[in-house]
């Protein structure tokens, strides 16, 4: 296990205990020099990454979101809210285990049927016990609108690239790029091909909902944390209209 692994869990460790542990392990990791600028990108799925490289990210601070991770180069964090990602991904599993990143799995418990028994996540309704031995860290959360500001106010806007931005803003980064997070879409919905059977059409509708979660977080992230800069890098994203558009190409010269 390498040392960035090591000191994320024992940032995991002293999130289970107490919250002033859980400031001193976040502060050991936002003291390596590559976070020493307290910027992050955050690289989501969308189809405007289509035909670019990402290979400047390399020793960049980043939160690779779902599959992404397989593109992303040596990225710092991981994440996901999706139970069957593991299963998606199952003829890659090998090559996901060997990625020594920061693997975080956010549980959704805000609907009825997800319960927390015996420290295990339960789907109720059918009594599934999620597996998820092969994730650095557990974040519970029991609230979708706005933003959170400690762990326990974590906050999901029902998808896995509004948790990136949760997790950027509660780790204390101060300038955060999106990339990748359009939230809308042609006739592609993601710059891979990593999730067949699904069609433009009927995602449309939930990057609509996903956009609306955004929006009104970084509304209140501009009024509360003024000190937070949230950028987009797509230029047909909705969320231009709330926060800066700046180019993929000029973040990364």
């Amino acid at each position: 296990m390498n040392d960035r692994v090591e000191r994320f869990e024992k940032h995991i460790r002293c999130l289970e205990s107490n919250n002033e542990g859980l400031k001193e392990a976040v502060r050991q990791l936002l003291s390596e020099p590559a976070m020493k600028k307290k910027v992050i990108y955050i690289v989501g799925g969308g189809p405007s990454l289509a035909g670019l490289s990402l290979a400047s990210l390399r020793k960049r601070t980043t939160i690779a979101v779902n599959k992404s991770i397989f593109d992303v180069p040596d990225p710092d964090h991981f994440i996901t809210m999706d139970f069957t990602f593991l299963r998606k991904i199952q003829h890659r599993a090998v090559e996901f285990q060997d990625i020594h990143t920061n693997k975080v799995f956010v549980a959704n418990l805000k609907p009825s049927y997800m319960k927390e028994k015996h420290g295990r996540i339960v789907d109720v309704r059918s009594d599934m016990t999620y597996v998820l031995k092969d994730f650095n860290m557990i974040v519970k959360s029991y609230e979708t609108e706005g933003i959170g500001y400690s762990f326990q106010e974590f906050r999901t806007g029902e998808n896995t690239g509004f948790c990136a931005l949760q997790l950027a803003v509660l780790l204390g980064f101060k300038k955060i790029y999106l990339l990748g997070i359009d939230l809308s879409c042609g006739d592609k919905t993601h710059y891979h091909n990593g999730y067949s059977g699904q069609t433009a059409r009927k995602f449309r509708p939930k990057l609509d909902k996903y956009a609306t979660y955004f929006i009104t977080a970084l509304r209140e992230m501009k009024r509360i944390k003024p000190n937070i800069q949230v950028y987009s890098c797509c230029e047909t994203s909705c969320l231009n209209e709330v926060i800066d558009y700046v180019p993929y190409e000029r973040i990364l010269r």
